[in-house]
């Protein structure tokens, strides 16, 4: 039996539907008066189902676009006035839930109607001069840049060779500017951005007795309530985190005050005694949580997942993570993370860079302006989990019907320990390619003294 697709395909499909009709439209292709492929046709062209191919056009309706005429079909009402422009906008295919990009887009071509976004969904590439060769084929004018890509941008050469230098916007929490500056000049507007948090089931602490996490717990005292959680209960998980990732392991080291250092041989040097700390708490988590090893997590999303299943009763996840959860009925709440030294966790922050190879910057600065624009930032805040960043729409206080934690301001209280790997003088390179050390640790397969031995010689 085919697998049924994922549910951010068939958004990722509806977007391309939405973008390439209203592309056709605004560029001729279409004129007013014609009419535009059958549904059966759209249907087939981009593997949609019949009502999702008519929400589809119902945002085109809405858009003054198109108007349908009953027992015939879809057909143009107007061409849009002004000099048409098309501009490509790169996105992770996470951020279609994340930023509720369906609506953000809607609500950007009813603010600019001679402007059509089409997106598109980034790829995965992992050197940084596959990221030089993808900005100089010119494929988007826009894309979302978190900090490992403003990264590895800026490993080839000077950021300012790939992205157009931008005006801080007025009213972001300062801090995220920092993220994506390089030599004094911003080259990627913070949009959105979460830290990292414990998320727990309230009802699974109710039935084991336990007092819920607050700001004073430790690593020690997640794994004492992860046995209690889980008991006897087999398939039922206390704690769950899927180590390997990027986003995740290493705020042990960052709660550890790791800094590394590198010698004039290019070998990186480190305290030893603190790095075998920081892994030992992933090890001991992971033998709490039952986990065979660290290979059975292959994503992020895992852990969420078996946490929205109720298969586990506390999870390290993020602000945008919790997206999956805003629409359930779930009991459940966040708190600060646990710490084994210093209070600190990681800030994943997302923003929008400017293609300079691109040929429509106007059009582009006028779309990463209205992404932070008033209009667009209480979108998110409103219909997202994912934290804005602009101050006055992130820390509105209304009711919006979502499934958010009692504790969702929690990021206001917990800003003076936001970190990045950057600040232990480590690289997304050299962090991937200690991850792979590390592993073998975790599962069991190697001693403490040869991973560090390899790092030191190695990464």
């Amino acid at each position: 039996m085919t697998e049924k697709p994922k549910r951010t395909t068939f958004r990722i499909r509806l977007e391309d539907m939405i973008a390439t009709l209203r592309n056709d439209i605004v560029t001729g292709r279409y004129g007013p008066g014609d009419f535009l492929p059958s549904e059966f046709l759209l249907i087939e062209q981009f593997r949609l189902s019949k009502n999702s191919v008519r929400k589809g056009l119902d945002k085109l309706v809405e858009q003054g676009l198109i108007e349908k005429v009953p027992r015939v079909g879809t057909r143009v009402v107007r061409a849009e006035s002004g000099s048409p422009s098309t501009i490509r906008l790169g996105y992770y295919t996470s951020m279609i839930e994340q930023v509720n990009m369906t609506a953000l887009l809607d609500l950007f071509h009813r603010a600019h109607p001679t402007i059509a976004v089409q997106p598109v969904p980034l790829p995965h590439i992992r050197l940084p001069i596959e990221w030089v060769d993808f900005m100089k084929a010119e494929p988007v004018d826009v894309l979302t840049v978190n900090n490992q890509l403003f990264e590895r941008i800026g490993e080839i050469g000077p950021v300012a060779d790939y992205l157009e230098p931008l005006k801080r916007a007025e009213g972001a929490y300062p801090f995220l500017f920092d993220s994506f500056t390089d030599d004094d000049a911003l080259y990627a507007q913070p949009f959105v951005f979460s830290p990292l948090v414990l998320c727990y089931n309230k009802s699974h602490f109710r039935q084991a007795g336990l007092a819920e996490p607050d700001s004073g717990w430790t690593w020690d005292d997640v794994a004492r309530a992860s046995k209690r959680l889980s008991g006897n209960n087999r398939g039922h998980l206390g704690f769950y985190m899927h180590y390997l990732s990027l986003n995740r392991w290493p705020l042990f080291l960052l709660q550890n005050r790791l800094r590394f250092e590198r010698g004039s041989d290019g070998r990186l040097s480190f305290d030893r005694s603190r790095f075998e700390e920081a892994a030992t708490i992933g090890a001991a988590l992971l033998a709490e949580s039952k986990a065979v090893s660290a290979y059975l997590s292959e994503t992020d999303a895992d852990a969420e997942r078996l946490f929205l299943q109720q298969k586990v009763s506390m999870i390290v996840t993020s602000y945008f993570s919790l997206n999956s959860l805003r629409n359930t009925d779930l009991d459940y709440d966040i708190s600060p993370l646990p710490r084994s030294g210093q209070a600190a966790t990681l800030l994943l922050p997302i923003g929008l860079g400017v293609n300079k190879y691109g040929k429509r910057k106007d059009a582009a600065h006028t779309f990463v302006d209205f992404c932070l624009s008033d209009e667009a930032q209480l979108l998110l805040r409103r219909t997202t989990m994912s934290v804005p960043a602009l101050t006055r729409a992130a820390e509105r206080e209304e009711e919006d019907g979502l499934n958010r934690p009692s504790r969702f301001f929690l990021y206001r209280d917990i800003a003076s320990t936001f970190r990045e790997y950057s600040d232990m003088n480590i690289t997304y390179i050299e962090l991937d390619r200690m991850a792979e050390e590390l592993k073998l640790y975790w599962a069991g397969l190697e001693d403490m003294e040869t991973v560090c031995r390899r790092i030191e010689d190695h990464v």
